[in-house]
């Protein structure tokens, strides 16, 4: 480490000094230590550092974690093998695109790798988003710090950092049931019909005898079943990390709500593709590949009637809209 080089740089330079204006057995004494220890750390510490070396670095992490919830990142021996390292010091770069963190960092550890090194990071799972972190080379030291081995890890390590449900302050309303149009049921059996004119082939069961001898025409009572409106739950996000944290939390309980009532929760992503989420699993995993911005269970929006529920900054609204 360069901190450690400058360090016994100005040591040695100290030592040094002294031997010039303390001519004497014991500042001679003093200087040639101060050249050995060096030497000797490295020729202690090779055999370890050249072991590390060989059987390698793995570096890992959970592919889910809760956010504001304890993170580690795991530092092993590569494929379970034992490496001692005198000083370890791992660098990598960690990302989260969603709540626009970027950071560069090291992990220091010391010691036997005989049992899997758990690195604390608690900082990397601050905010909700896929955090992607780039291990790209580690470097196994001697006992002071100065000399190194250079060991290539190269992988990346992804986890998603979930929100933990929030209940919003308005929930969306289940109860709610818009028609807003009617189509034809298979079966001729409903308890719904449009009225048309008698065309050949219909059954005479179906004529409304009634208003067919008020306009001298007959009249068909067509089965139908009705056409709900659709009900679309929407994201506003700002570029505040923790306001979007909470956006997110509140959908996550408003979707297990519609859920558990036995409404499929269907997302906005766009104006024209809609999202359709069944059950918790699959709320999970939208937001899995919504941090990625990737599609997930897409359908096409209809063009009808739609209750909105849009969860926002400073709360929640229903808005009743044509789509």
């Amino acid at each position: 480490m360069i901190k450690n080089i400058i360090i016994y740089l100005l040591l040695l330079i100290s030592v040094f000094t002294f031997n010039i204006f303390y001519f004497a057995w014991f500042s001679w004494f003093l200087l040639v230590v101060t050249v050995a220890v060096p030497i000797v750390s490295l020729a202690v510490s090779l055999p370890f550092m050249i072991t590390g070396a060989l059987n390698g670095i793995s570096v890992f992490a959970n592919k889910e974690a809760k956010v504001g919830n304890d993170f580690f990142l795991i530092v092993s021996g590569r494929k379970g093998r034992a490496a001692f390292c005198p000083l370890l010091r791992i660098n990598i770069r960690v990302e989260n695109r969603f709540s626009n963190y970027r950071q560069k960092a090291v992990i220091s550890y010391a010691g036997s790798l005989t049992k899997p090194f758990f690195s604390r990071r608690n900082d990397f799972a601050k905010h909700c988003g896929c955090v992607k972190i780039d291990v790209g080379y580690a470097k196994i030291y001697d006992f002071t710090g100065i000399f190194f081995i250079p060991v290539r890890i190269k992988t990346t390590v992804t986890c998603d950092v979930l929100p933990k449900p929030k209940k919003p302050a308005i929930l969306p309303n289940t109860d709610i049931a818009f028609v807003v149009g009617s189509k034809p049921k298979s079966g001729g059996l409903s308890d719904f019909y449009e009225l048309r004119e008698y065309r050949a082939g219909d059954s005479l069961k179906n004529i409304h005898w009634k208003l067919s001898s008020k306009y001298d025409d007959l009249i068909v009572k067509e089965p139908c079943e009705p056409i709900y409106k659709t009900s679309y739950v929407e994201m506003l996000f700002c570029n505040k990390p923790d306001v979007n944290d909470d956006i997110l939390a509140r959908f996550m309980y408003a979707c297990n709500y519609l859920i558990k009532k036995g409404s499929p929760c269907c997302v906005c992503t766009d104006e024209c593709q809609i999202s359709v989420i069944s059950d918790s699993g699959e709320c999970v995993e939208f937001i899995k590949a919504f941090y990625r911005e990737q599609p997930y269970n897409i359908r096409p929006a209809e063009d009808s009637m739609a209750l909105i529920y849009s969860i926002f900054e400073n709360g929640e609204e229903v808005d009743v809209i044509e789509k």
